[in-house]
């Protein structure tokens, strides 16, 4: 029996065997894409977060307009105009974002003031409707209890 080498560089059939190897190639870097699932849940946490934060960012924007507003009216000299800004600022919040018709009535829109105050209409609500105006000094912790009532009721 012939013994078989199986030292390459003694059997000739060997080293062309492995002449025909190809070389070993290491595997390709792991991709990020696609991501893995807890990267996909930050994301998702993330982007509902973000949404969440602008949708009620963009609920108060009104608010914070008719915030402003008020401050600036307060911060006018004349008591007449300040009385003709506030009504046109507070008709706006009434028709805009209460619901209520666009021809709202004085009587109509004393009697939601009325209301919602809990007391009379204050004096100093239609005053500038009135032939001669007695402008009162308008008490603006009043203004912002209506301004806070209404947005709770807008809220329902």
């Amino acid at each position: 029996m012939a013994s078989v080498s199986l030292m390459p560089e003694e059997n000739p059939a060997l080293q062309q065997l492995l002449a025909q190897l190809a070389s070993n190639v290491l595997p390709s870097e792991p991709s990020v894409w696609p991501l893995a699932l807890g990267y996909w849940l930050v994301l998702s946490a993330v982007i509902i977060a973000s949404g969440a934060l602008f949708y009620w960012w963009h609920l108060g924007r009104d608010w914070r307009r008719v915030s402003r507003q008020r401050n600036n009216i307060q911060a006018q000299n004349d008591p007449a105009q300040q009385a003709l800004h506030l009504h046109q600022l507070l008709r706006w919040v009434l028709i805009n974002k209460l619901g209520a018709e666009k021809g709202l009535t004085d009587q109509a829109f004393a009697e939601r003031v009325a209301t919602s105050l809990v007391s009379p209409a204050p004096a100093w609500l239609n005053a500038h409707y009135r032939a001669l105006p007695a402008v009162h000094s308008i008490d603006w912790a009043e203004v912002q209890y209506l301004l806070k009532a209404w947005r709770k009721e807008a809220k329902r």
